[in-house]
C-alpha cells in the first residue's frame, strides 16, 4: 500500500470522524435552541453598582427573571460546543477552512475582549446588567456560537431541524401573549407561579403579570417579525406541501406574536421585508407556487389582524396605524424643537431614520434653570433621543467604547432635556435601542465596522448564489435563511440585543454561512 493511497485512507477516516462530531455538535445547538429562550424563572442576584443614585442601579439585592439562568446555560452549552469543536480539529484532523468570516470575527473578538477589560466599570461590562446580562462575555458567546455553526457540516434535513426548533419560542410564547392579551393571568395558575417564583418571591417581583419569556414587548414583537419572515420564506421555497403548511403555521404564529405584543417593530420589518421576498420569489423556479403561498399568508395574517383588532385598537395603532398616520408612532410626528424662542412647538416632518439632535437654547441665561422644556416624546417613542446621546459617548471613545451594557453609568442621566425626548426626565436611560448603535457603544467603532463589512460580504454572496435560481432544496433553505437573517437586522433598527433570541441570530447566521460554503464548493466542482 502506498504512502498516497494510506493518507488517503487515514483521510477518509478523518472526514467520517468529523461527520460524526458534527452530529453531536447540531445536536448541542437543537437543544440550546428549544430550551434556552424559554428558561423563565426569578433568580435572586446581589449587584454591586458604581453609582448611588436612589434609583434601580444601585447596589443591592435584585431579582431578574428572563436572563440569568439563558446566561448560566448558554455558557453550558457553549462550553461543550467548544468542547466537541476542540476535538474535531485535535483529534479527526479538522481545518479551518479559509473564509470571509474569519478576519472580521477575528477583530470583533479582540477587539470586544479588549473593550471589557479596559472598561471603567469592568464587573458590568463583563456580565451585564443584573436584568440583561448582555456583557463582553455574552457577545464572545454568540461569536463562538456563530464560528462553530458555521464549521459544521449539514444536511438539508438537520438545518431543517434547527430552524424548526424555534417553534418551542413560537407555540410558547404565542400562548403566554395570547392570554395575556385576553385578560388572563397565568400567574393565579398554582403550576405557573411554582415555575416561576422561588419560595419565598412574591408575584409582584414580575410586576404581577406573565405573558411572555422575553423581557420586554419590543423584543417580543422583534423575534416575532423574524420569524414570520424565515417561515414565510421557507414556505415559500419548500418542495413538499407538508412542509408549506408547517412553514405557514410557523408564518402566522410569528405574526400573532408580533401584533399581541402591541409593539411595532415586528410589523414595521415584516413590511418591509416584502418587497425582498417578492425578489427571492423572482429568483425561484416555482413562482406560481411562491405567490400561492404569498395569497394564503395574505389572506391568513388578514383574518388574524381583524379578529386581533376587533378585540383591542392598539392592535391596529401600533401596525398598520404607524404608516397610515392614524398613531402616536407615525413616521410623520409633531416635535418640539429644543432651542427656539419659548419653546414654542415647531412642525417637523421627521423621517424614521432621522435624529433630532437635542441642544441647549441659545441665551441659557434668560432660562430658570429648574424650568424643564415641554413634556413630549421625541421621535420613535425617544429613539431618536436616546440614538443622538449615545452617538455622542460613541465619537468620544469610538476604538474600545466604554464597555457593553454600561450605558447607564454614562448617559447623561441629568440632561434636562430628556424631558422633551423621553416625555419624562426622571426615566433610567440603560440601553440605546439599537443593536448597532449599542455595538459601537459598548465595544468600539472597529467591532462594529467588521460586523457590517461581514454583513456586506454575506449579502453579496448570498445574492450571487441566489441569481443563479432557487431550484434545490439546499437553495430554498439558504434564500430562507438569508430572509430571516435581513429580517433580525431590520428589526435590530429599533431593538438592542438580548440574550433570549441573540444567540439565535448568531446560531443561524453561522448555519446559513456553512450551508452557503457547500453550495459554494459544489457549484465550483461541477
Amino acid at each position: 500500500m502506498s504512502t498516497k493511497q494510506k493518507l488517503s485512507i487515514d483521510q477518509m477516516l478523518n472526514l467520517e470522524g468529523q461527520k460524526s462530531v458534527d452530529r453531536m455538535l447540531t445536536g448541542l445547538l437543537f437543544f440550546m435552541l428549544i430550551f434556552v429562550p424559554l428558561l423563565t424563572r426569578v433568580a435572586v442576584i446581589d449587584f454591586a453598582s458604581p453609582v448611588i443614585s436612589g434609583t434601580a442601579l444601585d447596589s443591592g439585592m435584585k431579582a431578574d427573571v428572563f436572563t440569568y439562568y439563558k446566561f448560566i446555560w448558554l455558557q453550558i452549552v457553549t462550553g461543550l460546543l467548544l468542547l466537541g469543536f476542540l476535538y474535531k480539529m485535535i483529534a479527526k484532523g479538522y481545518v479551518i477552512p479559509a473564509s470571509y468570516i474569519n478576519i472580521p470575527l477575528l477583530l470583533m473578538f479582540v477587539f470586544t475582549s479588549l473593550s471589557g477589560m479596559l472598561a471603567e466599570n469592568k464587573m458590568i461590562a463583563m456580565f451585564g446588567q443584573y436584568n440583561r446580562h448582555e456583557g463582553t462575555l455574552t457577545y464572545l458567546i454568540y461569536f463562538t456560537l456563530f464560528f462553530i455553526a458555521a464549521n459544521i457540516l449539514y444536511t438539508e434535513k438537520r438545518v431543517q431541524m434547527l430552524v424548526y426548533a424555534t417553534y418551542s419560542l413560537l407555540l410558547v410564547n404565542v400562548c403566554l401573549g395570547i392570554a395575556y392579551f385576553y385578560g388572563a393571568n397565568l400567574l393565579d395558575n398554582a403550576f405557573v407561579r411554582g415555575l416561576l417564583l422561588p419560595s419565598g418571591i412574591d408575584q409582584q417581583s414580575i410586576n404581577g403579570f406573565f405573558n411572555s419569556t422575553i423581557n420586554n414587548p419590543n423584543y417580543v414583537s422583534g423575534i416575532g417579525g423574524t420569524l414570520t419572515v424565515l417561515f414565510l420564506a421557507k414556505a415559500m421555497f419548500s418542495h413538499s406541501v407538508k412542509e408549506k403548511v408547517f412553514d405557514l403555521l410557523g408564518a402566522c404564529f410569528g405574526f400573532t406574536l408580533v401584533l399581541t405584543s402591541l409593539s411595532t417593530s415586528g410589523f414595521f420589518t415584516t413590511v418591509v421585508m416584502i418587497p425582498v421576498l417578492i425578489l427571492l420569489l423572482a429568483f425561484g423556479r416555482r413562482k406560481k407556487e411562491g405567490i400561492i403561498v404569498l395569497a394564503v399568508a395574505a389572506l391568513l395574517f388578514s383574518s388574524i389582524f381583524s379578529i386581533l383588532a376587533k378585540h383591542n385598537p392598539r392592535v391596529w395603532n401600533e401596525s398598520l396605524g404607524f404608516f397610515l398616520g392614524s398613531s402616536e408612532k407615525k413616521i410623520s410626528m409633531e416635535l418640539y424643537k429644543e432651542g427656539t424662542e419659548e419653546g414654542n412647538r415647531v412642525n417637523l416632518e421627521q423621517s424614521l431614520f432621522g435624529v433630532q439632535v437635542a441642544s441647549a437654547a441659545a441665551d441659557a441665561n434668560t432660562e430658570d434653570e429648574f424650568n424643564l422644556p415641554p413634556q413630549q416624546w421625541s421621535a420613535g417613542t425617544g429613539r431618536t433621543y436616546i440614538w443622538s446621546k449615545t452617538l455622542e459617548l460613541v465619537k468620544q471613545h469610538p476604538i474600545l467604547g466604554l464597555g457593553m451594557d454600561t450605558l447607564a453609568y454614562h448617559f447623561p442621566q441629568d440632561d434636562p432635556y430628556k424631558n422633551s425626548g423621553l416625555n419624562d426626565a426622571n426615566t433610567i436611560v440603560d440601553k440605546p435601542h439599537n443593536m448597532y448603535i449599542g455595538m459601537a457603544y459598548g465595544s468600539g467603532g472597529i467591532v462594529l465596522l467588521a460586523f457590517l463589512f461581514m454583513g456586506l460580504q454575506h449579502i453579496w454572496r448570498n445574492l450571487v448564489l441566489i441569481k443563479n435560481k432557487i431550484d434545490t432544496e439546499r437553495t430554498g433553505l439558504l434564500a430562507a435563511l438569508f430572509a430571516g437573517w435581513c429580517a433580525y437586522l431590520v428589526q435590530a433598527l429599533f431593538n438592542d440585543s438580548i440574550i433570549g433570541t441573540g444567540f439565535i441570530f448568531w446560531t443561524l447566521f453561522g448555519v446559513g454561512v456553512a450551508l452557503m460554503r457547500q453550495e459554494e464548493r459544489e457549484k465550483e466542482s461541477v
